[in-house]
């Protein structure tokens, strides 16, 4: 996906008032999911400090960074967060899980510099009892030749707003502590169920107090209040910063600190909740932590691909975990494309609006919920389904591009894949769990208004599933066959027979006509042809047709653009994995976007992808962060690694290298040392001044839900020996149609002869129905002894002309197509 999330001066490349970057290390909530009272409190984790506090919904930042700071009052100054990703120090920070078996992390910052000599660890969990995160810290300076002080600093954003903020020293002498809260001033888009704003209340507190505390007004680096003109209360319209000290002149020092959060800008209810953490100890918050999540491990399946395999079985679990701590507990089943703003250190903080991949698309959701179901987490499949249909469907059948959790459209665009893949998963839960309509809060008149939504506005598309193009591509098309034979089921089995008619007989059609409006047979002096292209603009792959690539891509002929889209086809049902045009744009893929990093093969999302970190043609150099203005280079996917792994267990050959466990092994080599996986890795060896290294994360976001998903499908899939996402019902019926490499011995197929002339077309079939497309839509229409006749609305709108028969079985129908165009003429 992409994001326009971020705002640049080109006076001064980023922003004063950033979020964090999207280099995520860790992510944690607890598992209290399926209890009355769940702790609505998250966070991330960088390579230097605690990032993002959500409360009390998981998309509601409430700090830019909590991290910490050592100084020996001489001039020393260390801090454990990066200021910006190309600054460096002489600190090492490393963040690394404390259990297998539970979304629990360490930070450790080591201090290398000559006569500095000291640790710090940091180990954080949210507790289950308060809505409260708590963090053990322990500090060893026992071999430096000095004593020092350590902060902790942080850059608050109640609200998801790092403006419109007041932050407050509370407490008495030596027992200080930090309260801020959002003023409710200006506007904000992040709303409760009720359509009122969030106005979000924090608290700091110390174990034993804080000595010394202080807020100030400002907080572009976060450092401010320690840097003098200090007070006791900051508030307005602009931002504000916190620093309080845990330890004065010390050489070692254990102690613990919590952050308390609540609802109605009440700082007093946010320390009491702070405090109760603090009461409760981190050990006993850290232990109740871990067991939740080992408690939902304990249910999951575990394949077998992954269980005689340490590192990745580890690798699994915290994807599954992942998956689901990226969703609310407010809007059950509602799941984020992930907890992180990529990029985030260029995109400005000031005001909740655009703030990364902290929404749900139906798209990335559908990857979850086959995830869900392959682990067998049906409850969370069930969920997510439900979200779909409950919050983000309209009453036309029409699905937005993405929303905010309670549903509001962020934006709108049309993207026929997010509309057809609620379809399917209805379908997946009825059929293979038996959570049909008569269990389901959605009924048939809501699948059936995605069916014909698809049916108004398919098979091109606004936008496909890069979000990016319009026209006619294999991704979407994929999406749109399976839900519509997906509705016909349902249909089938509410007796709408003419429903399951229109919807199959329309799936029979657009599956010959992907290639058709997709694949090219005149190809380019780059590429063999027949392969399938990116995405066509009008359905015609053969015509030279320029496309200017988004997020400052090059201006390339449509037929040079190609990505792996179509292997979606494969995965669906539709078409058989070893379709001559399928191998051959498997070939021109390897050759075009392939790269073999340090773990093993990667792919771009396409050739000539400008949605990634900068070039070293660009203002900031190779590495900088993308941003609308600043043309940049798409980088490698990991989730391209895991649908070839699918593919590749179909085929009957494969090479080493493309070996689904080869391929699930390199997946597992693309996750950080916290074990989430990225969006991106790095496609090179250069060296940049931001260190990304070949096959490691960027700072696009991590973790990526569908990364996640993608891992987990794979480990199911290569147990089941084929792509567990593939929906029966598509498989079968294109099997039935000669699809899957089998043909039908008792073939029904009926003659079609058709005639143009002005807007009036006519013609003959021995078809039970004709089934027409047009600009308009798409209708059924009667034959009469076996003629027909149609009126066209415009003389020079292209038609397609479907003959369905049906025999005894609307399974069985048959097809047959004539296309006209009014420049070509009568076909």
């Amino acid at each position: 996906m992409t994001t326009p999330n971020s705002t640049h001066d080109d006076s001064n490349r980023f922003p004063t008032v950033s979020w964090a970057s999207g280099e995520t290390y860790g992510l944690e909530t607890p598992h209290d999911y399926d209890t009355e009272d769940p702790t609505r409190v998250w966070c991330t984790l960088t390579d230097g400090a605690i990032t993002e506090p959500r409360f009390p919904r998981v998309d509601v930042m409430n700090l830019r960074t909590l991290s910490f700071v050592v100084t020996d009052g001489d001039g020393y100054v260390a801090r454990t967060s990066r200021p910006t990703q190309r600054a460096t120090d002489t600190l090492e920070r490393t963040v690394t899980p404390t259990a297998d078996d539970a979304l629990v992390y360490e930070h450790r910052f080591r201090e290398t510099a000559a006569g500095h000599d000291w640790t710090l660890t940091v180990e954080t969990a949210v507790d289950t009892e308060s809505e409260a995160l708590c963090c053990s810290l322990v500090f060893d300076a026992a071999n430096a030749p000095t004593e020092y002080d350590v902060y902790v600093v942080g850059q608050p954003t109640p609200s998801a707003r790092g403006v419109h903020t007041r932050a407050e020293r509370v407490g008495d002498t030596d027992d200080y502590g930090l309260a801020v809260s959002d003023t409710g001033g200006g506007s904000t888009v992040i709303h409760d169920q009720d359509g009122e704003p969030y106005r979000v209340a924090l608290a700091l507190e110390a174990a034993d107090g804080f000595d010394w505390a202080a807020v100030r007004e400002g907080g572009e680096n976060g450092m401010e209040p320690l840097e003098g003109d200090a007070g006791a209360a900051a508030s307005g319209e602009e931002i504000v910063s916190f620093g309080a000290r845990v330890g004065r002149s010390v050489a070692a020092l254990e102690t613990e600190v919590a952050l308390g959060f609540a609802t109605d800008a009440d700082v007093d209810a946010a320390r009491v909740e702070a405090t109760r953490a603090l009461e409760r100890g981190f050990e006993t918050i850290r232990e109740d932590y871990v067991d939740s999540w080992q408690s939902y491990l304990a249910d999951l399946d575990v394949p077998a691909s992954v269980a005689d395999d340490p590192d990745r079985r580890v690798q699994y679990d915290f994807a599954a975990m992942t998956l689901k701590a990226v969703e609310d507990k407010t809007f059950v089943g509602a799941g984020l494309a992930s907890p992180s703003v990529p990029w985030g250190t260029g995109v400005e903080a000031t005001e909740a609006a655009d703030y990364g991949y902290n929404f749900v698309w139906s798209r990335d959701l559908y990857q979850v919920s086959t995830a869900f179901e392959a682990m067998g987490d049906v409850e969370s499949a069930i969920d997510a389904t439900e979200y779909l249909f409950r919050y983000q469907i309209e009453d036309d059948g029409f699905l937005p591009q993405n929303t905010y959790l309670e549903g509001t459209t962020r934006w709108g665009g049309e993207q026929l894949d997010n509309v057809s893949f609620p379809a399917v998963m209805a379908y997946q839960l009825a059929n293979r769990h038996g959570y049909g309509l008569d269990r389901a809060s959605y009924d048939y008149e809501d699948v059936r208004s995605i069916a014909e939504y698809i049916l108004r506005s398919g098979p091109d598309s606004e936008q496909e599933r890069w979000e990016e193009e319009a026209g006619y591509s294999p991704s979407t098309i994929a999406a749109e066959v399976a839900a519509l034979v997906c509705a016909a089921w349902f249909a089938d089995r509410e007796g709408a027979d003419e429903d399951a008619i229109r919807y199959l007989a329309v799936a029979d059609d657009w599956s010959r006509g992907v290639e058709e409006w997709c694949a090219t047979d005149s190809g380019t002096e780059e590429h063999d042809a027949p392969y399938y292209v990116r995405v066509s603009a009008d359905g015609r792959p053969d015509e030279a047709s320029e496309r200017t690539l988004a997020n400052g891509g090059p201006t390339l002929d449509e037929r040079e653009i190609v990505d792996a889209g179509f292997l979606e086809l494969v995965r669906l049902g539709i078409v058989p994995w070893d379709d001559e045009v399928v191998r051959n744009s498997l070939a021109v893929v390897d050759g075009t976007i392939r790269v073999d990093t340090p773990h093993g093969p990667a792919w771009y999302r396409y050739n000539g992808d400008g949605y990634g970190e900068q070039t070293a043609d660009g203002p900031d150099g190779s590495g900088a962060p993308w941003s609308l203005t600043h043309e940049g280079k798409g980088r490698l996917w990991p989730i391209f690694t895991g649908e070839r792994g699918e593919y590749e267990l179909l085929a009957d050959e494969t090479d080493a290298d493309l070996e689904p466990e080869a391929l699930l092994e390199t997946m597992t080599g693309f996750a950080n040392s916290g074990r989430m996986l990225p969006e991106q890795v790095w496609d090179g060896e250069e060296t940049t001044e931001f260190s990304w290294t070949f096959g490691s994360g960027t700072a696009a976001a991590t973790p990526l839900a569908w990364s996640c998903a993608q891992y987990v499908r794979l480990a199911h899939s290569m147990d089941a020996g084929r792509p567990v996402e593939t929906p029966e019902i598509v498989a079968d019926f294109f099997r039935e149609r000669g699809r899957q490499s089998r043909t039908s011995s008792d073939s029904i197929t009926p003659t079609l002869e058709v005639e143009i002339d002005g807007k009036t077309v006519s013609g003959t079939t021995d078809g039970d129905y004709l089934v027409v497309q047009t600009d308009a839509g798409i209708e059924t229409r009667a034959v009469t002894n076996g003629r027909f006749s149609l009126e066209k609305d415009n003389a020079l709108s292209p038609m397609r002309v479907v003959a369905v028969s049906v025999g005894e079985d609307v399974w069985a129908l048959e097809t047959a197509t004539e296309v006209l165009r009014p420049e070509r003429g009568a076909p």
